[in-house]
């Protein structure tokens, strides 16, 4: 794409459309402008603002871009990133920090929107989001998909046969075979089959701290570890394998937008933990030829606890019946009864 026609495009759209529109080089004294002053660029393309509410967006072509421009903004505001292909990686990143990413078909298809409303004297709103993340693209063979379903697709491996993604995830173990075997336990006639990746926020913690009462230390010392699942916000067991890259068996699968951030899992997983660890302990002495008993709270502090998370991905084989669907996981083989998210009707 050609950046500076895009943003001249973009420009015209938003003001039509009654946005504030400010470009990067609107001077270092303006509050909406984030340069980098080593670099002596800026890694905002534009400002916009409408009703109270500002968004940044930046027309970049590769993953340093993203990065840049997500340390820039910080989740202050709504973020942006249009680029000509958002890839597995970007999308992932993206979701972690708060930036929605408009691919080249995406830009296209708004475009077109805005320019058909402008002409038929009806709303559209151009910046209007669907939330965090990928949004739809990608491969699907040729099978009908529903739309709240973000398909992504990766590269070939050497067969060409398949896709390899660069995701942090758990590995395939199940065939399709077996997991059709199993979902006609549960939904009948069978029409459509595909991998789910859905986001979990992985983790493990370690608590160390003293606690004094008068002349008593107490130590609180624990450890454990555990998931939570990034769309419903369940918890589950830690996913102990983990790989880096894995060889997709199918032509259709998704990788789900994380509904949870980073920050609100931390928070839940503390909580957690804080609450967990708290126990109630009695302290004896004696005051004279009287034995006294105290009873105390202790628990530990924020401060006592080292908490590793990060995000990775568990697949599920998703198994479309012709009046329910079933989620097979795609690890263990076996069946989810309980949804995993609000997407999917289950039996």
């Amino acid at each position: 794409m050609n950046k500076q026609i895009v943003l001249d495009i973009l420009t015209n759209i938003l003001k039509s459309q009654g946005y504030a529109v400010k470009p990067y080089n609107t001077g270092w004294d303006s509050p909406m402008n984030l340069l980098d002053a080593d670099r002596g660029d800026s890694m905002v393309d534009l400002v916009v603002e409408k009703d109270g509410k500002i968004t940044h967006i930046r027309c970049g072509e590769n993953e340093d871009d993203l990065r840049r421009f997500a340390g820039a903004v910080r989740g202050s505001h709504d973020a942006l990133f249009i680029s000509d292909e958002i890839t597995d990686w970007t999308g992932v990143f993206a979701d972690q920090n708060g930036v929605r990413t408009w691919d080249r078909d995406e830009l296209e298809t708004r475009i077109g929107k805005a320019i058909l409303a402008e002409a038929e004297g009806t709303h559209y709103d151009f910046l209007g989001a669907t939330g965090y993340g990928y949004g739809s693209y990608g491969r699907n063979g040729g099978i009908p998909m529903p739309e709240s379903r973000e398909t992504v697709a990766g590269t070939s491996d050497a067969a060409g046969s398949r896709d390899l993604l660069q995701l942090r995830c758990a590995p395939i173990m199940v065939e399709e075979k077996r997991a059709i075997s199993t979902a006609k336990g549960f939904v009948s006639d069978i029409r459509n089959i595909f991998i789910e990746f859905v986001p979990f926020w992985n983790y493990k913690y370690a608590v160390n701290g003293y606690q004094q009462h008068k002349t008593k230390m107490v130590h609180i010392s624990a450890h454990d570890s555990g998931a939570i699942n990034a769309l419903n916000k369940q918890k589950y067991g830690c996913i102990m394998e983990i790989q880096d890259q894995l060889s997709v068996p199918c032509d259709n699968y998704v990788i789900k937008s994380l509904v949870m951030a980073k920050e609100e899992a931390e928070k839940q997983i503390l909580d957690d933990v804080i609450t967990s660890n708290t126990k109630t302990m009695s302290f004896t002495s004696k005051s004279g030829d009287a034995i006294i008993t105290e009873h105390r709270t202790v628990k530990p502090r924020p401060g006592d606890v080292n908490l590793d998370i990060e995000l990775v991905y568990l697949p599920f084989w998703v198994v479309d019946g012709a009046r329910s669907s079933i989620r097979i996981n795609a690890c263990d083989g076996s069946a989810m009864t309980e949804p995993i998210d609000d997407d999917i009707e289950f039996l």
